[in-house]
């Protein structure tokens, strides 16, 4: 029994370990969701309904992750041979996974096309990307019942093709974002200091599931018949999550730190640097976009400034 923890240890460590930071990141979640309802009563229902999905689902998926490791560490913890077929529950997670990847991307997706002016072959790629990672999620599920863990090696190419689908998405979303708004900038020191935190926070939050996302693909191609791996990929949906209810929490913060400070300046140059307020307009307009669900009627003079020469898209 003694040479049997000992040989199996670090696997069972590694997703225990995995399990209790994706538990603790569903903590998290419950925070963020929490703090979004107190917030956020003015925003569309559809958003509202949009997070409680995603609350739900993230839950969903808690319990399912409670069960991977009461299945291998309590009820199998002296049987090694439960570790040859992996447990239903964790063939179910892939699926949880990518829905969830696949909704909150979506809603990323949304806002990107909205910063770039309906640019249908970025927002058309991502969705392409986050597609892919779904399809490859479901069908991963379906085919690997039944299989041993060694048996994965015949999913390779899926597998490789979903964590590539993923990472390259996350990526894509961050990069997206960081230069759209980029490209918004003005010359005037305010309406780009808040432009610069919005490129750092979507960078930031972008990072934590391209790293996550990397570390599992790494892991997979280094060690693919254990389950170590798997112990970084409980996380990444969570991650996701989180990084994503941080974005609609983050608004009311980010819009006092800078957008009305430009708006007031922006009412005493008006008369005298007509064009300069039409492209600082258009670039608070950006940065709105990314803050707010829906327009505000107070930027609706941006329709203008968007055909201003003055202002290269």
């Amino acid at each position: 029994m003694a040479s049997t923890g000992n040989a199996f240890g670090p696997l069972l460590g590694a997703l225990l370990v995995g399990g209790l930071v994706s538990n603790i990141l569903y903590g998290i979640t419950c925070a963020q969701t929490f703090a979004y309802y107190r917030r956020s009563v003015n925003d569309r229902l559809f958003l509202k309904i949009f997070v409680t999905a995603l609350w739900a689902l993230d839950t969903a998926d808690v319990f399912i992750v409670g069960h991977i490791l009461y299945w291998y560490m309590v009820i199998n913890y002296t049987n090694p041979l439960s570790l040859v077929v992996p447990v239903w529950s964790l063939i179910v997670h892939v699926t949880f996974t990518s829905v969830s990847n696949f909704l909150v991307r979506g809603m990323f997706a949304t806002r990107i096309w909205k910063l770039s002016h309906g640019n249908i072959f970025l927002t058309g790629a991502l969705l392409t990307l986050s597609l892919t990672d779904l399809v490859c999620g479901i069908v991963i599920t379906v085919k690997a019942f039944g299989l041993s863990l060694n048996g994965f090696s015949s999913l390779s190419t899926l597998l490789y093709l979903n964590s590539a689908a993923s990472l390259t998405a996350d990526a894509a979303v961050a990069l997206s974002l960081c230069y759209l708004l980029y490209r918004s900038r003005t010359g005037w020191a305010r309406t780009d200091s808040l432009i610069t935190v919005l490129m750092l926070f979507s960078i930031n939050t972008g990072l934590l599931t391209v790293f996550d996302a990397l570390a599992s693909l790494i892991t997979f191609a280094i060690m693919p018949s254990n389950l170590i791996f798997f112990a970084i990929y409980l996380c990444q949906s969570k991650l996701f999550i989180n990084a994503f209810l941080a974005t609609l929490n983050a608004r009311e913060t980010l819009r006092s730190g800078g957008t009305g400070s430009v708006a007031i300046q922006l009412s005493r140059v008006t008369q005298t640097h007509t064009a300069y307020t039409d492209t600082t307009m258009a670039a608070t307009s950006a940065s709105q976009q990314f803050l707010e669900d829906k327009p505000d009627d107070r930027y609706s003079v941006v329709d203008q400034a968007r055909s201003n020469k003055s202002f290269v898209v």
